[in-house]
């Protein structure tokens, strides 16, 4: 016996469980597209005209990102898509997700701009890690983290964006909330999610438009539409606490539909508090390369500064990083 869709009556293909609505393919579409357009609006993340910029790696995520928004954005003819990938230079990885990332692109009629570590920092991912100091705690992620974050600011004022969009799910944002607060810096959940209007100068700011779907609903959306995106895990995903988060936040959510909600509620309550406070998170700019920060050095330069000294040591020569 068929699964009746709640909205419409036809057959249903998918169970978004914590809504306990059964969807058919059409209704599914358009009931994410409608919850992505309610986040959009409700946290004010898009103004008439606006440049955006999408971030898009080639996975999943962000192929549901980049599509969503074509569908929204292609009724307001003033604004305009720019998909960005990095490419940080992981072997055997980056190089089929940046062909599925280039596909989807020409699928919506876009044109995908692609940026490289090694352009901006003269160093790929790899480089990096084969050459990292192994009795130090830092993870491959920590590395890419730092400067991917760098390098999608740089690129985005490059291309004159209004606004940077990420593919952050439900999944993602919780598991984000629960790593900070295990880590003791339940601060940085209001760095990483000032509003718009909220903005620092010398970052374009970020918007996550796909907040409100949980990881399902994302493989639902791309598998029903399929979308070209790349499935394989990053192979240094394996060293990341996140894994651990993950885990535990998937049982959770299992025997408990709505955690993940509940958190991604939690975390927008504890932003708003921080917002409250008179203190401000950048209070000056870094010495060397002039972005927004809270020292005198920002954390991708002081990175930098380390990859440089080892290579010094390494190789008895300093090595020129490039400009960032």
């Amino acid at each position: 016996m068929s699964v009746i869709c709640s909205k419409c009556g036809q057959d249903a293909v998918y169970l978004r469980r914590y809504t306990s609505e059964r969807l058919c393919k059409a209704c599914l579409v358009q009931t994410t597209v409608d919850r992505v357009r309610k986040t959009i609006n409700r946290n004010k993340m898009l103004e008439a005209n606006d440049r955006i910029v999408v971030a898009i790696s080639g996975g999943k995520d962000s192929a549901v990102l980049l599509d969503v928004m074509h569908r929204i954005e292609r009724n307001y003819p003033g604004s305009e898509l720019v998909p960005l990938t990095i490419d940080e230079g992981i072997k055997g990885y980056r190089d089929e997700a940046l062909s599925a990332a280039r596909k989807l692109a020409e699928t919506l009629g876009l044109k995908l701009e692609v940026r490289s570590f090694h352009d901006m920092f003269d160093m790929a991912l790899d480089d990096i890690v084969n050459t990292r100091d192994e009795s130090k705690p830092l993870g491959a992620c920590s590395y890419c983290g730092v400067l991917r974050r760098r390098a999608i600011n740089t690129a985005a004022l490059e291309l004159r964006a209004d606004v940077v969009a990420t593919g952050h799910n439900m999944d993602d944002e919780a598991q984000t909330v629960m790593m900070n607060i295990m880590r003791g810096d339940g601060r940085r959940i209001g760095r990483t999610n000032k509003p718009r209007s909220s903005a620092i100068q010398g970052f374009i700011p970020r918007i996550k438009p796909i907040i409100e779907l949980s990881e399902r609903d994302v493989v639902a959306y791309a598998h029903h539409l399929n979308l070209p995106y790349h499935d394989i895990p990053c192979p240094y995903a394996v060293e990341a606490c996140r894994n651990d988060i993950r885990l535990f936040l998937n049982e959770m959510e299992h025997k408990r539909p709505g955690t993940l909600t509940a958190i991604l509620r939690s975390g927008e309550s504890i932003s708003d508090a921080l917002l409250q406070e008179p203190k401000k998170y950048v209070t000056s700019t870094c010495l060397q390369c002039g972005s927004p920060t809270a020292a005198d050095t920002c954390k991708a330069c002081k990175l930098l500064d380390e990859i440089s000294s080892r290579e010094l040591s390494d190789k008895n020569g300093p090595k020129t990083r490039g400009s960032t």
